[in-house]
């Protein structure tokens, strides 16, 4: 579905006739419950308006047990809360230089543009507000949520062109530093970057945001940063246009490569589910409506 090294415009609005294949934003898909690696859920954080008192059901949040009430009546009720109409879907999308890499299909920085893009137009699908945050090395932009079919049409054309980027902070951390300030408890952060920045300050500020909403991690990564091809010889990858790495091709050091990202990836997934965020990793190649799907549906972290 992907293709090519820069973010095409009509590629990204074409997502839109995939929208309705997403289950994501799906309301049979979200969950009141507190689930781990799982389904979608918009009960985190203080974003909800109390709204009634009713029965206790089987299935209802026990942390939502009236208990004053459960205990002058002998029967267990529970708080039902209402949404904030201020709630909203972020899509914080990496366009650094680290994602622009890629040996099948097509960069990773293009695969982040085209998920986002069909994420926002199915987040609009389900009636949600999207906004966000795009940055590269430069410059970043930063979108307020909105529920209009312009809201995504205002990133893609930044996707595009990223000339257009209007603030200078221009590092993962520093993007998600802004989400802290900027997003409304109970809204749903979908971050889309290749992790490569994942460290023990990347892990605060996620802790900090996961507080305020619902997170979703999603990975993206081209098939050569997983595995070395099977045959002798070797490998040399360039970072930046200025640092060379070569690797040369014994069956030790494919190992050594594969344990290197596999270990990365366990870390991101294992963080994730500690603090009940979603994680999906995704490869150029993939198909990626089947990979987030797969994700969102009960199948835990993929």
């Amino acid at each position: 579905m992907s293709r090519g090294i820069t973010p095409q415009i009509d590629e990204m609005l074409n997502m839109r006739y995939h929208a309705n294949s997403i289950k994501m934003f799906d309301n049979r898909y979200k969950s009141g419950a507190h689930q781990i690696g799982n389904r979608l859920s918009h009960s985190k954080g203080r974003g909800v308006d109390f709204e009634e008192v009713r029965p206790y059901q089987n299935g209802d949040d026990i942390r939502l047990i009236h208990w004053s009430l459960t205990a002058r009546l002998g029967k267990p009720y529970t708080k039902v809360y209402k949404e904030e109409r201020e709630r909203a879907v972020y899509l914080f999308i990496d366009q650094s230089s680290n994602m622009n890499f890629g040996t099948k299909v097509c960069f990773k920085n293009v695969l982040a543009a085209n998920i986002a893009s069909l994420l926002g137009f199915a987040a609009l699908e389900n009636q949600e507000q999207i906004g966000g945050i795009i940055f590269n090395d430069n410059k970043a932009q930063l979108f307020k949520p909105e529920r209009t079919r312009q809201s995504i049409s205002n990133m893609i054309n930044v996707l595009q062109n990223q000339d257009k980027m209007l603030s200078h902070y221009n590092s993962f951390k520093i993007a998600l530093k802004q989400l802290v300030q900027k997003i409304h408890y109970g809204s749903t952060i979908v971050i889309i970057s290749d992790f490569s920045k994942f460290d023990n300050e990347t892990k605060a500020y996620l802790n900090q945001i996961n507080h305020k909403t619902q997170i979703i991690n999603i990975m993206t990564y081209d098939p050569l940063e997983a595995v070395l091809p099977e045959f002798a010889g070797s490998f040399t990858f360039t970072a930046t246009g200025k640092e060379k790495l070569k690797i040369a091709g014994t069956t030790q050091n494919r190992e050594r490569y594969q344990n290197s990202f596999e270990t990365r990836r366990q870390d991101i997934k294992d963080y994730s589910r500690k603090l009940g965020m979603q994680f999906i990793s995704i490869a150029t190649n993939d198909n990626i409506i089947d990979k987030i799907n797969h994700g969102v549906m009960g199948y835990g972290c993929k």
